[in-house]
């Protein structure tokens, strides 16, 4: 077995714990024996290096001599993350290691030329957390190893004692948050949403069973693109509900984003995606705990629509659609993913069709995200149909194709085709229901 230790220095951020200072040690035995002298030689591996990373004959030499070995070796290899491009090798933050599209000359974000998009969720985040860590002494941040990717990067510029930076260590992340807030901190636990499924027993264990007053903000709670398959945030909204007394926040803007993470009565999650934020929805009234956005005028409780988050502008659109049909349409912000409101399945009860739009994963026997509570606790009503709704199935989750569903009232089933029923209650194009026992197909 060949091991070969790409050592650059860092991770995202320089690297100095003891490994880190081990390596560098090393560097001044080229040519001696390594025997005894390195923890590699002391865990029964030969020992190869350093070498330079960048000369190729060098680097190529030193693998033909480790496979000739016959034996557990490794090749210390020392390079420069983000060799011969300038401005990656000046970044001390991490080498525009997670960068989108920028300007080639300087290396900085193409969204921050005159006239860009908006800016992303992440960098909305940033700003906040700076804000009310100006406000509160009591907030703190935790990473894994991921400032800029997370948006930390300014709260530790300027508050550098409040930002505690554990390496790529997820379990220990958390763990070291109960013990803040224990300590009677309020930690934010900054993290990619697919590398949290590393730390659920640290979650569950650690913090959730101890009710204590954690915020993770799962950054990259979506389908992510380009990031490739580890990335795609879409595990985090069904395996994080089986924990108990966590809260899951999905913001539609900026305000909402605010309002959870300012949150510090019990563990919460909050979700936000890799896009760019939209501007503030305004919310017609709150009822209940949730935000009405859209009401159809002078017409019937047709469709309930409950996007997660993100999704209100689109089921904002959708309810448009609805109206040039003469359908009537209603949208809700439910705010809080789980536990899920009691005003959303009784809004359901009054309408004839309910569709929930979410970016998380469809689980077992149709149940997945948020739209699990809506059919368990709707009140009973002789029209409605639970069916699933629009999310993510696991089989396709390295291209996040979503799946359709909503409930149904029972007077369109499949074989009752043609006309809608024009009722006052009820008067939707036919629609393909699940059968009676309500599992999906």
């Amino acid at each position: 077995m060949i091991v070969v230790l790409n050592d650059n220095g860092r991770s995202y951020a320089p690297t100095g714990e003891a490994l880190a200072a081990h390596l560098r040690a090393l560097h001044d035995t080229v040519g001696e024996p390594a025997a005894g002298r390195n923890l590699f030689s002391a865990l029964g591996f030969a020992y190869l290096g350093p070498v330079d990373g960048h000369h190729l004959a060098a680097l190529e030499g030193a693998l033909r001599q480790a496979r000739a070995l016959g034996f557990p070796v490794v090749v210390h290899v020392r390079a420069v993350k983000g060799k011969g491009y300038g401005p990656a090798e000046r970044d001390g933050a991490d080498c525009l290691h997670a960068v989108g599209v920028l300007d080639p000359d300087t290396g900085r974000p193409a969204s921050s030329r005159p006239g860009a998009p908006a800016p992303s969720w992440t960098a909305v985040f940033g700003q906040e957390l700076l804000a009310l860590a100006a406000e509160r002494e009591d907030i703190v941040a935790v990473t894994a190893s991921m400032l800029r990717p997370t948006g930390l990067l300014a709260m530790a510029e300027r508050f550098p004692d409040r930002v505690f930076h554990v390496g790529i260590a997820e379990q220990h992340a958390v763990t070291s948050a109960a013990g803040l807030a224990m300590g009677g901190l309020h930690p934010v636990v900054a993290i990619y949403a697919t590398f949290l499924d590393r730390a659920l027993d640290q979650v569950l264990m650690d913090v959730a069973l101890h009710r204590l007053a954690v915020t993770f903000v799962l950054d990259r709670a979506d389908i992510t693109g380009p990031d490739g398959p580890s990335h795609q945030g879409m595990w985090d909204l069904a395996v994080l509900q089986a924990v108990p007394g966590l809260r899951i926040a999905a913001p539609r803007d900026a305000d909402r984003l605010r309002e959870a993470v300012a949150t510090q009565d019990g563990p919460t999650v909050l979700r936000i995606p890799k896009a760019a934020a939209q501007g503030a929805i305004p919310a017609l009234a709150r009822m209940d705990g949730l935000d009405i956005l859209h009401r159809s005028p002078h017409r019937p409780l047709d469709v309930l629509l409950v996007p997660i988050g993100p999704l209100a502008p689109a089921a904002m659109e959708a309810a448009a659609a609805l109206e040039a049909q003469d359908i009537g349409g209603t949208v809700v912000d439910p705010r809080w993913v789980a536990p899920v409101p009691e005003a959303p399945p009784a809004l359901a009860a009054h309408h004839c069709l309910t569709v929930t739009a979410e970016d998380g994963l469809w689980r077992g026997r149709g149940r997945r995200g948020a739209g699990p509570g809506m059919p368990e606790r709707r009140p009973r009503h002789p029209r409605v149909q639970s069916r699933p709704a629009l999310c993510l199935h696991p089989a396709r989750a390295t291209v996040g194709a979503a799946r359709r569903g909503g409930t149904g009232c029972a007077r369109h089933r499949p074989g009752r085709p043609g006309r809608p029923h024009r009722t006052p209650a009820c008067r939707l194009p036919s629609a393909r229901a699940s059968p009676p026992s309500g599992r999906a197909r």
